[in-house]
């Protein structure tokens, strides 16, 4: 029995709640196999796979340092494990983050914090967002929201998701509904200290924060209640800080910026209902809108109650994908659909031999690899051009851990 199939079975051993263990519901492909072939001409093999622990451990998040040099993996025990890849997609532990006393909290996010590969942001559901220094040991700061004496809202007790702004100076943290509010809360990394809150701008849990790539206060923000929110965080405060709202009449689950032909800033959400709709971000104009149906159709799937939309991602030409998967077998059907300007799914890549139901997933569109993470604790490395490239077995063992409420933010 190799080493990877022997990580498998000891996973599976572990009695953790998964969309795996739900009654499967019977699905199948609209074509057969030569159809399907012929729609989806590219086809991605693992490259390479690392399991994050002996347990059955969620990867809940993935997160990349700019040159996609290093990965950080969040679980779903607030741990995180961190990865080096080198230049040909190979995958090697380097370091791990141990979780945290509390055996109810989990991760909500992992953000290299700039540029570079050595600052890691881990958020956690208890409220904590904390800094790392990949080349020390322990913590360089703790990210905590304190009330201050003058604000009426009582303090929230979680954070649901955070990200950092794009010169790393910002930290932005959503959270739950706390006793009917929800807070955005801003903090100085650089100063290590709380900046500010916005309290008016979302009435149900925050799920998704962020910041756009290359303007450091321009954010968005999505919630439960269905709302895209667009702020631009240098203005006096909250009100003037709001440039756009959306209602997406759903629940928002994920939030990507993208850029179309004409420059614009674009925002996509995928819900929590696995739809996809996108929006030009100064007017608020849909400019996508697929229903569950609509992709699973597109990724020749026939029963839409079995799909899962996992991710957008943008493409080197500037173009965007959709990843998505089902439950069916445990998450082995994994394909992708470009998303056309003739407001069409285009059948674009299918990903064969999938192990797990994936969570998360990260593009490196100057090297075309795809990386995913999942319900079954396995982190691989996508590609194109090494189909006969099996991943290392013993790379499969994880690694064990050694010895005024208005105002703005700045």
């Amino acid at each position: 029995m190799s080493e990877f199939n022997k990580y498998c079975e000891e996973a599976a051993d572990v009695d953790l709640p998964s969309s795996e263990d739900e009654e499967e519901i019977v699905d199948e492909d609209t074509c057969n196999a030569q159809e399907l072939a012929d729609k989806f001409q590219i086809k991605y093999k693992p490259l390479d796979e690392c399991g994050v622990s002996l347990q059955r451990e969620y990867v809940l998040s993935l997160d990349a340092d700019r040159g996609f040099s290093r990965i950080a993996a969040g679980l779903s025990s607030s741990a995180v494990q961190i990865f080096n890849m080198d230049d040909g997609g190979k995958l090697a532990n380097f370091s791990f983050l141990p979780a945290t006393e509390k055996k109810v909290v989990s991760t909500c996010g992992v953000k290299f914090l700039d540029d570079g590969p050595d600052n890691v942001l881990v958020g956690t559901t208890d409220g904590y967002v904390r800094l790392y220094d990949l080349r020390v040991k322990g913590e360089l700061a703790r990210f905590h929201y304190e009330k201050q004496s003058n604000e009426v809202p009582p303090a929230p007790k979680s954070f649901t998701a955070f990200d950092r702004n794009a010169n790393g100076r910002v930290i932005c943290c959503g959270t739950d509904q706390h006793m009917s509010n929800v807070f955005l809360v801003f903090f100085d990394v650089r100063e290590r200290r709380q900046m500010g809150v916005y309290c008016d701008s979302h009435e149900d849990d925050i799920t998704s924060v962020r910041f756009h790539s290359q303007n450091p206060d321009l954010l968005t923000t999505g919630s439960i209640e269905g709302l895209i929110n667009v702020f631009d965080i240098k203005q006096p405060d909250e009100d003037e800080a709001l440039l756009n709202t959306v209602n997406t009449e759903s629940s928002v689950a994920r939030l990507r910026w993208h850029r179309n032909v004409y420059d614009k800033d674009i925002i996509s959400c995928i819900t929590t209902t696995s739809d996809f709709k996108s929006y030009e971000c100064e007017e608020g104009d849909e400019v996508h809108s697929f229903e569950r149906p609509d992709v699973t159709a597109a990724i020749r799937r026939k029963n839409a109650a079995n799909f899962n939309l996992i991710n957008a991602h943008n493409q080197e030409d500037g173009e965007v994908f959709l990843l998505a998967g089902t439950n069916f077998n445990k998450g082995e059907i994994l394909r992708s659909v470009n998303v056309s300007a003739k407001k069409e799914l285009q059948p674009l890549a299918n990903f064969q031999d999938n192990k797990q139901i994936v969570r998360d997933s990260l593009f490196d569109s100057k090297r075309g690899l795809l990386v995913t993470g999942g319900e079954s604790g396995i982190v691989t490395v996508w590609s194109a051009e090494s189909s006969g490239n099996a991943p290392s077995s013993d790379k499969l063992k994880s690694k064990k851990e050694k010895k005024s409420r208005k105002k703005a933010p700045y």
